[in-house]
């Protein structure tokens, strides 16, 4: 899964060499960390590899921080019904 991080300085310019952690919310619960590690790509696109567990619900928001970053937040509906 990718994802873009910015700094915060300007909320547009690609963030590169970060450490960014990674943590979701299952189906309204409290945010935990994600089973595997971020790591970059390029030009401030990130990447992690998204485990089961991490996608174990209906309702899924991961949210992605790094120092001196805007915080990046995604939801996916894996199941609508």
């Amino acid at each position: 899964f990718e994802f873009l991080m910015t700094l915060s300085s300007d909320h547009v310019t690609p963030a590169t060499g970060k450490t960014v952690t990674a943590t979701r919310s299952i189906d309204s619960g409290a945010f935990a960390a994600c089973t595997n590690a971020v790591t970059e790509l390029s030009n401030g696109i990130y990447v992690i590899d998204l485990a089961a567990a991490d996608l174990n619900g209906n309702c899924i928001t991961f949210k992605f921080t790094a120092t001196d970053c805007d915080a990046t937040y995604v939801t996916i509906i894996t199941q609508v019904g």
